[in-house]
């Protein structure tokens, strides 16, 4: 036969609380007379210097100088190109994909050219004297009002949908010929997904064909897929 057992009762949280907080609890007394003034000490250290106080009233104002000569125009900002510095901003109105992989286009490249949504896009910023920076005839990138040795900064918006995993991607601003052209790795994308991605580029105006025949953007895939170009971002200086 099991022999029942005693448990002590289990204490509410509060009459814990109270048991740890209340038994013992200082009461301060009656406070006693004040003393007499102790013996007077040593001056103590010399304290730090104060703050620099408020300037008094000026002197009446001294004569007017002479005016001096008239500055040079900063042409170019002082480029060495003499390229206006400016950026400009392009949005796309057709969001429809582009079928992208290694047996579409040319040699797999694909080309890309947004139809300009104007109420959207930026221009305010614009070089000087420079037209638009991109010819929506001609479908490619406007470099004719580029000065040569100028710096063109391209930034391209891209939505991509990969049919299959390990998808690589490669994009170029076609010019000319491919020795002109900026070509660059942009991903390894992993697995079958859509990816919002920025990609950069940097083209240096060095020729005269280059100028004419202005810059194709182009995208490259070794595996299905499609394409949304957003916008794009053009700045020269």
């Amino acid at each position: 036969m099991a022999k029942s057992m005693d448990f002590p009762p289990k204490k509410k949280y509060s009459e814990t609380v109270l048991q740890t907080t209340v038994e013992y609890v200082a009461v301060p007394g009656i406070a006693g007379e004040r003393g007499e003034a102790g013996p007077k000490g040593p001056a103590g250290p010399e304290g730090p210097k104060g703050e620099k106080g408020d300037r008094g009233d000026q002197g009446p104002e001294g004569p007017r100088g002479e005016r001096g000569e008239p500055g040079k125009g900063g042409e170019g900002y002082d480029s060495p190109s003499g390229q206006y510095p400016g950026w400009a901003y392009y949005k796309n109105k057709n969001l429809h994909p582009q079928s992208i992989g290694p047996e579409r286009g040319e040699d797999g490249w694909v080309s890309l050219f947004p139809l300009i949504d104007k109420e959207n896009s930026i221009e305010t910023y614009a070089s000087k004297n420079s037209a638009m920076f991109l010819n929506e005839a001609a479908k490619r990138i406007n470099f004719k009002t580029v000065e040569f040795g100028a710096k063109v900064d391209i930034k391209y918006d891209l939505e991509i949908e990969t049919y299959g995993n390990n998808t690589e991607i490669w994009m170029r601003t076609f010019s000319f010929d491919e020795e002109d052209s900026v070509t660059g790795y942009v991903a390894n994308l992993k697995y079958q997904y859509s990816y919002d991605l920025s990609f950069c580029q940097t083209i240096f105006i060095t020729k005269k064909q280059m100028k004419v025949f202005g810059g194709i953007p182009q995208i490259r895939s070794d595996n299905e897929g499609s394409v949304i170009l957003k916008g794009i971002y053009i700045s020269v200086s």
